[in-house]
């Protein structure tokens, strides 16, 4: 897979993902077995503003050729990836989210796998 398609899923589900949060988590939540508590709402808010600026950066980012400025971001989403998936394992195993939960693991699992294929793999290609 090219660096370009992978920052675009990425930052694709980013926005998806965030705008949902962002702008109905009284709807997203109940969807993970979770109750939407005031403070969960704010916190899901939060979060979705995150994952839109997060998606919008790895969107924007996808066509940029500058070596360094990919690596960095390539680099970041990888780390990030590696932090998202170890939350969603934790969830999962805590019984914090219902079994759509293991969505989340799997879309974190994914993109840590392509972002470590261009850190620890081959060299990165537009």
């Amino acid at each position: 897979m090219r660096l370009s398609t992978l920052l675009l899923i990425g930052g694709l589900l980013g926005l998806v993902f965030g705008i949902g949060f962002l702008l109905a988590p009284r709807s997203v939540l109940p969807l993970y077995g979770v109750t939407p508590d005031p403070a969960v709402v704010l916190m899901a808010r939060f979060f979705g503003a995150a994952l839109v600026q997060l998606g919008l950066v790895t969107y924007l980012i996808r066509n940029v050729s500058d070596p360094a400025t990919r690596r960095g971001v390539v680099l970041g989403s990888f780390l990030g990836s590696l932090a998202g998936l170890v939350v969603a394992l934790t969830a999962q195993f805590w019984g914090l989210v219902n079994s759509f939960g293991w969505s989340t693991v799997a879309i974190y699992g994914l993109l840590l796998l392509g972002y470590g294929s261009f850190v620890f793999g081959r060299p990165q290609t537009t």
